[in-house]
């Protein structure tokens, strides 16, 4: 039997489409000695050419970068353009990558850099594709630094490095590492995202949707419930073997665990009974 992967999504197709292009072409005008991130990125003195906002967001520097974001867009962006529908993943995405040029633009004016580095590449909308993912995907599980994660625990860890990447380069001077640029693009496309998807639930709880609050303790409750089938699925093979071989032929996590499901057992039981 194959491993069969998912078929992406309209527009996710596209875009991967479109990110391979663009960078085979960057390589075979490399040769030529055209820079393609010259024309089409986002530079401080290329402000007012508004298409580089989109441009920019299908080049990449090097096959690792664009594979990795390409990753994050085959597997978050599919299912998150289910959810979403293809026009509005489209805009968010997009809008997101434009808004961490705008972010990359203003921080180093901030930080009185030259700007004058290209910013290339689809980080921007990867980042709202990430904060997305784990706002509307809480139980997810993506591989992350060789380990599957919940996609939450991911985000977390993802976004504390950028903020503190940020931070630390305004704060130390540190403005010619290139960390620290990448990460005040990512800083953008992140906030969009997280405006976005507020905005999205306020406009939803007006019409009765539910709220970050109670999406949050819906997620509490589901891996409660999801926890306690697990325990029972467990207690149930204990009293199976119990039944077969006995007591005697138990391991002591398995005591354990019959000790455990008993007094959670009891004090329901004493719940129910408070009731």
């Amino acid at each position: 039997m194959g491993l069969a992967l998912p078929k992406p999504s309209a527009v996710v197709k596209w875009l991967l489409i479109l990110n391979i292009g663009a960078f085979i072409l960057q390589i075979a005008l490399s040769y030529a000695g055209i820079r393609l991130e010259r024309s089409l990125g986002v530079t401080r003195g290329s402000w007012w050419q508004v298409w580089r906002f989109v441009t920019f967001q299908f080049l990449h520097d090097d096959g690792w970068h664009l594979l990795l974001n390409m990753l994050a867009v085959y597997i978050l962006g599919t299912p998150l353009e289910r959810k979403l529908g293809s026009r509005r993943f489209a805009t968010f995405y997009l809008l997101c990558g434009a808004m961490a040029g705008v972010s990359y633009l203003l921080i180093s004016l901030i930080a009185g850099a030259p700007g004058w580095v290209p910013l290339i590449g689809a980080s921007g909308g990867v980042y709202g594709i990430i904060l997305a993912g784990a706002v509307y995907f809480p139980h997810f599980r993506i591989i992350f630094l060789f380990f599957p994660v919940p996609i939450r625990l991911a985000a977390v860890i993802i976004f504390s490095i950028m903020v503190l990447t940020v931070l630390q380069g305004l704060g130390a001077g540190a403005l010619q590492r290139d960390e620290f640029w990448s990460e005040t693009a990512h800083f953008g496309g992140a906030v969009t995202a997280a405006v976005w998807i507020f905005s999205a639930h306020r406009r939803a709880g007006g019409r009765g949707g539910p709220s970050l609050g109670e999406r949050f303790r819906r997620g509490q409750w589901e891996r409660k419930m999801r926890r306690r089938r697990e325990i029972q699925q467990e207690i149930d093979g204990i009293l199976a073997k119990i039944h077969t071989h006995g007591i005697a032929s138990l391991s002591a996590r398995e005591k354990r665990l019959l000790k455990q499901a008993t007094e959670m057992q009891r004090e329901e039981d004493d719940r129910i009974k408070r009731l």
